[in-house]
């Protein structure tokens, strides 16, 4: 939640749909580029809060919005509102909004923030100078999601499951549960051994037994209590969101434009970072790297021997990757 967690970054705009958004604004200073931080689930924009601070302190500008359901943004009970085009298409207003529709960004996301990024970049390619995928690499969603055909591929590729979260996710009353065991919900999104969600989480039936039996897992040594509890703070209530944005990939069609994108629409002509995560257990990074590979034009890959949150393990690596990105790249 930006007016938390960056009391004097926080902004809130409200756009032509009459949506609200709260972000974080960083204006960048001389000759410098401004970064799109776009986070992903569950989570907000509280996530980049080492990557906001470095990055100011270089000179960057920084956009980091809640997304939808998040933090200080509308948080609407339609799930059609929470449609990846949707959302990107919000997302793509806000950045000509606050930095203008003529000044371009580097864009960065993270989990779900990567085909909200993805979908942003192809309607808009004239935002962006740059591209930054993190865990999850390009991907537009032209069709439904099917747990039960994703964990079967992971399966067939790694040996184990790596969604069986998904079944939860998208069922309905999904946010009380996690709302009533949310101190073992935190601990396992950022449990000391990323090996955990093998089980707990990839697992067909993980998610629930775990939820069931609320017993929390030691957290990892790279978020402070602090940070665990400003997390916990900002998503208490708001987990409806975070799951409406599943449920809305499940059960709403796509748009037709969506469907007709070319594979010309979906060309990456703009320098691309992919940051693998070797250690993340709720993705096939391999996956990651071929999908980004088949469309973007100018690809670097930089493995990180971390689980899902790079952004708080691998912190001071991370926001490195991104300023040198922008600076050797020119953007």
């Amino acid at each position: 939640m930006a007016s938390i967690a960056f009391p004097k970054l926080a902004r809130k705009v409200t756009l032509s749909d009459r949506t609200t958004y709260g972000y974080v604004h960083v204006p960048a200073g001389p000759s410098k580029p401004t970064f799109l931080l776009i986070h992903g689930a569950p989570s907000s924009s509280y996530v980049w809060h080492h990557q906001i601070e470095s990055l100011q302190k270089a000179g960057f500008g920084v956009v980091a919005p809640d997304l939808l359901g998040y933090g200080d943004s509308d948080r609407p009970a339609e799930v059609e509102r929470y449609q990846i085009s949707a959302g990107a298409a919000q997302i793509a207003e806000l950045v000509g909004t606050v930095v203008g529709a003529n000044t371009k960004v580097i864009g960065v996301g993270h989990d779900l923030g990567s085909p909200i990024l993805s979908h942003v970049y192809v309607r808009n390619k004239h935002l962006f100078s740059g591209l930054v995928f993190i865990a999850v690499g390009f991907v537009i969603v032209d069709a439904k999601i099917d747990p039960d055909l994703i964990n079967t591929a992971s399966r067939q590729l790694l040996g184990y499951s790596t969604s069986g979260y998904l079944r939860v996710f998208v069922a309905p009353g999904t946010d009380a549960l996690v709302e009533k065991h949310d101190a073992a919900f935190d601990s396992l999104m950022y449990c000391a051994d990323p090996a955990a969600w093998k089980e707990h989480l990839g697992a067909e039936g993980g998610l629930e037994k775990f939820l069931d039996e609320g017993k929390p897992l030691p957290v990892a040594s790279w978020i402070s209590p602090a940070e665990l509890a400003m997390h916990n703070r900002i998503l208490k209530g708001s987990y409806a969101g975070v799951f409406n944005w599943y449920q809305a990939a499940y059960l709403v069609d796509p748009l037709a434009a969506d469907r007709a994108l070319t594979a010309e629409d979906k060309r990456v002509t703009v320098p691309t970072l992919l940051v693998v995560t070797e250690k993340d257990y709720a993705v096939i990074p391999e996956a990651q790297v071929q999908l980004t590979q088949a469309v973007a034009e100018d690809l670097t890959v930089e493995r990180l021997d971390v689980g899902h949150w790079a952004m708080l393990e691998a912190k001071d690596r991370v926001g490195k990757l991104l300023a040198d990105f922008a600076t050797t790249r020119g953007l």
